[in-house]
């Protein structure tokens, strides 16, 4: 292997500012070990603590969980054209695994099965390469714990893998210390690690040590990142730049997983351009997963979509309406409510419990409703675009990225009840308000732009809004847009400097009218910059609601001797889980004036500050802000 000197000399070309952004992660990864051996011994001085000990030759381990994978497969039915595409699909991933590492693009239309052939590469080509651990990565935690039951049941160990992300309750007591929990959890020192795209990030930027701890444990693993078009735009250039450093100085293995893959390769700071197609792009393949048409529909006001839902419905036995916003989301469905067909609502202003029941209930009415039974409606924010496997004969589609807009078709004839592609309608609300919501702002524009050009030229794209072609003009409309706001992609802080900068050469702070100047070989801002990196731009809270056994769980806490001790305080959120909501400040202060109150810590809603329909109910406040 190449010195790291000479390694990161290669990265970063003739750019002074990724050379110094390459030493800041080299810098993380140091500091990365030193804080895991000083977690690691103090649990073991503090409380006897057992960690993982697992062989340096992980190949036999990999090789076990393949052949039970293999096994699994095994059983799978190949009888459809769908099934033999998939098997196809799984196929490849399987032989490519062979190749050398760095990082590959799966590029698999919805419903290929990419989280099963993920998995099957990633098992493949861990035992071949004696990597120390897979990690896979969703963007909504929706998508993980469906993901998550997949995984399990086709790895087959449990002792092997961890689950870690944000479904944890924070109390207002909570802080960045060193608590009993944070020293024997957190380490990500299991073979799988289960987890999020947020988790991830922070792990390459978050200030906080517990994300800094993990950082090592990258190195010289496979990872997954499902979903990757969800990366945000404002942090392209980190991300671009620490895959580079991790695929080419730690020996980390990308699978970069998406039906719509982004060209990170046009972006300010790309990612390095031999990235390798898993599974190349072959139409007959991708034939038999042919299962919707996009339709352009004319451009409405909101209040005229409720009209042009009753008249797809005329034709359909059931319609899927997703809104950017949860305002938009929560007029429509209270204005078709009345629709002579079973209503539903989805969005994260519901508590998981809520949704899981609402989806429930639509897999049952949707089953009649193919059989004769009552039409069904529902009206959905983005929280139904991935990880539902859910299948409805028409949907609307309020204009977003081309990446949301095929992700909402993907909820439609899904396990091809019809024998044709059926419509999914791309409709413009044409007096909706996104100022306060960038990324979805800029991929409707560009998704604007592409219908444009479709409608013009439909020939330059296949005649197919759904193309390689048609995606591939999407994103460059969008990555133009980007790199025309200048510092977008870098992490644009409020002072009109960026994560990028403060993290580089640090040009705006480290300069000559600074003390020290020419003193230090590292000039960046780590401190500054970590406290500052948010994936989200608001902090949030967890606060747990009345619906249904969550009445109980908070009578049950009200009733506690205050304070409780650790051991009942940590059981009971454990089990009230499934009864939260994430607030944002400006949520939370709302709800605090009309009754929301605290119990150890954890806000508690009033029952009337929550809908059985909707979910929360807003108190005056701005609901525009992008769900997660």
């Amino acid at each position: 292997m190449l010195p790291v000197y000479d390694l990161i000399d290669d990265l970063a070309g003739s750019s002074d500012e990724e050379y110094y952004f390459y030493f800041t992660l080299l810098a993380r990864l140091l500091l990365s070990a030193v804080i895991e051996g000083d977690r690691r011994d103090t649990a073991v001085f503090m409380n006897d603590a057992v960690f993982r000990d697992d062989p340096a030759d992980m190949r036999p381990v990999w090789r076990r969980l393949l052949e039970h994978m293999e096994m699994k497969l095994d059983e799978f039915q190949s009888i459809t054209p769908i099934d033999k595409a998939r098997r196809s699909i799984s196929d490849q991933c399987r032989a490519t695994a062979e190749q050398d590492g760095g990082i590959f693009r799966l590029n698999v239309p919805t419903g290929g099965g990419k989280t099963l052939s993920a998995l099957r590469f990633a098992l493949a080509h861990a035992a071949k390469y004696n990597k120390r651990r897979i990690i896979f990565t969703t963007p909504l935690l929706s998508i993980l714990e469906q993901n998550s039951k997949v995984l399990r049941e086709f790895i087959g160990d449990e002792s092997v893998i961890l689950e870690h992300h944000s479904n944890l309750i924070r109390t207002e007591e909570d802080g960045d210390v060193l608590a009993e929990r944070e020293l024997l959890t957190q380490c990500w020192d299991s073979p799988v690690i289960i987890t999020t795209l947020v988790q991830l990030l922070n792990t390459m930027f978050s200030g906080k040590t517990s994300a800094i701890r993990r950082f090592w444990a990258l190195c010289g693993s496979v990872i997954v990142i499902d979903e990757v078009q969800t990366v945000p735009g404002r942090f392209l250039s980190l991300f671009n730049l620490a895959v580079n450093f991790l695929s080419n100085v730690c020996g980390v293995t990308f699978v970069l997983c998406s039906a719509t893959q982004p060209c990170f390769e046009a972006a300010e700071h790309p990612m390095q351009s031999d990235i390798k197609d898993i599974v190349p792009f072959n139409a007959d393949l991708w034939k038999p997963f042919r299962r919707t048409d996009l339709i352009h529909a004319q451009d409405r006001p909101l209040a005229e979509i409720p009209a042009f839902a009753e008249e797809v419905l005329l034709g359909a036995d059931s319609l899927l309406i997703v809104c950017n916003k949860k305002n938009e989301a929560s007029y429509l469905f209270r204005e078709l409510k009345s629709s002579d067909c079973v209503c539903f609502h989805l969005s994260a202003s519901m508590c998981m419990a809520h949704r899981r029941c609402v989806i429930e209930d639509m897999f049952t009415a949707l089953e009649r409703s193919r059989k004769g039974g009552p039409k069904v409606l529902c009206v959905s924010t983005q929280v139904i675009e991935a990880g539902v496997d859910i299948s409805f004969s028409r949907v609307i589609r309020l204009t977003a990225g081309m990446d949301s807009v095929i992700q909402s078709a993907g909820r439609c004839n899904r396990n091809g009840e019809s024998s044709v592609p059926v419509p999914v309608y791309i409709l413009t609300c044409s007096d909706e308000d996104l100022k306060r919501l960038n990324e979805i702002q800029m991929g409707r524009s560009a998704a604007s732009e592409m219908l444009t050009a479709y409608r013009k030229q439909p020939q330059q794209f296949d005649e197919d809004l759904m193309s390689d072609a048609a995606i591939g003009y999407y994103y460059k409309c969008l990555f133009r847009d980007m790199n025309s706001r200048e510092g977008y992609q870098n992490g644009p802080l409020p002072d009109r400097n960026t994560l990028f900068s403060l993290l580089s050469d640090n040009a705006n702070y480290a300069n000559e009218d600074s003390e020290g100047y020419g003193q230090f070989f590292l000039l960046q801002a780590f401190r500054t910059a970590g406290s500052a990196f948010r994936v989200f731009d608001e902090d949030t809270q967890t606060a747990v609601v009345p619906y249904e056994e969550g009445e109980a769980l908070i009578a049950e806490a009200a009733a506690w001797e205050y304070p409780p001790d650790d051991n009942t305080l940590a059981e009971w959120l454990e089990r009230v889980k499934p009864y939260t909501v994430t607030l944002y400040e400006y949520q939370k202060k709302e709800l605090a004036k009309n009754g929301m109150y605290m119990i150890a810590g954890v806000p508690i809603l009033q029952p009337f500050q929550y809908d059985n329909d909707t979910g929360v109910i807003p108190c005056g406040g701005n609901t525009d802000f992008l769900e997660v």
